[in-house]
């Protein structure tokens, strides 16, 4: 009876990894499929480029890919490094009662919605841009700043779960040696590499592909920006303005966006996964 009920438990294992693998490529192969007439029709000079006008014939894409790089590389940063310390104050007083109450407010904000993110950006962030650097506010810093402060939980909690299983295995050797912040962060990254690349690799998909608050706060400028207080505009953010009204080769070019984004992305974890193995 117990070898049928693992030898059931199997199958039914397997029917779920297979359907899950079906409903993953059918989500990737969509947009590549429905772009193929792009790619084989319009030459990689045309898309390459960074002149977006479709009602010309001109399908670049360079601006908008330019937009969302850059958008990752003003956030990534700073939201590593506000969740890896959040993270450590957490795990020093994860005995306190304030811990379990911190925690829950983390989880409750990482499910909110991100248009409450992107109208609180306008109503704050935005301002105090405006304030303080001037320009119209609608900018790559404020941005960042939204995006920063959607993503940070995410990472925190990661980072916080991820240090509690490191914490089995070190705990009384950084009480020993008195290590310091700096020490224990390398000790952390060279005992639990999966978990701290697998993170990177979480938070870096997160804020390429994030699409509502960016389009609220970026200006949605079609233009590369020349610094942080300039408007700009994303993959994203493209395919969800134009999508509603796009037509014949705009739409498709629209979806041939989207393949773009799918297929940098996926460059991006095959990457990651191959210095996993070489971990």
């Amino acid at each position: 009876m117990l070898l049928r009920a693992v030898k059931d438990n199997s199958y039914g294992m397997k029917f779920i990894v297979l359907l899950l693998m079906l409903i993953l490529v059918f989500l990737l192969a969509y947009p590549l499929v429905s772009s193929w007439n792009f790619f084989t029709d319009i030459p990689i000079s045309n898309w390459l480029s960074f002149d977006w006008d479709p009602d010309n014939d001109s399908f670049g894409m360079g601006i908008q890919l330019t937009g969302s790089l850059l958008l990752v590389l003003t956030t990534l940063p700073l939201a590593l490094l506000m969740g890896w310390i959040i993270s450590l104050q957490l795990v020093d007083n994860r005995n306190n009662w304030l811990n379990p109450a911190i925690v829950g407010i983390l989880e409750v904000w990482i499910s909110l919605p991100s248009i409450i993110i992107g109208i609180w950006a306008i109503i704050e962030i935005i301002p105090a841009v405006r304030n303080i650097f001037g320009g119209r506010g609608y900018s790559l810093l404020a941005t960042s700043i939204g995006m920063t402060i959607f993503i940070m939980p995410t990472c925190t909690l990661l980072f916080y779960r991820s240090y509690l299983s490191h914490l089995d295995q070190y705990q009384g050797l950084e009480d020993s040696f008195q290590m310091s912040v700096l020490s224990r962060s390398e000790l952390f990254i060279k005992s639990q590499p999966t978990a701290v690349i697998g993170t990177i690799n979480y938070i870096f998909c997160r804020i390429f592909g994030e699409t509502m608050v960016v389009l609220m706060v970026s200006g949605n400028s079609l233009q590369v920006p020349h610094s942080l207080l300039a408007g700009f505009r994303t993959l994203t953010a493209t395919i969800a303005m134009e999508m509603a009204y796009a037509a014949d080769m705009h739409a498709t070019a629209l979806f041939a966006m989207a393949s773009v984004a799918i297929i940098f992305i996926l460059v991006v974890l095959l990457v990651q996964y191959k210095r996993l193995i070489n971990v």
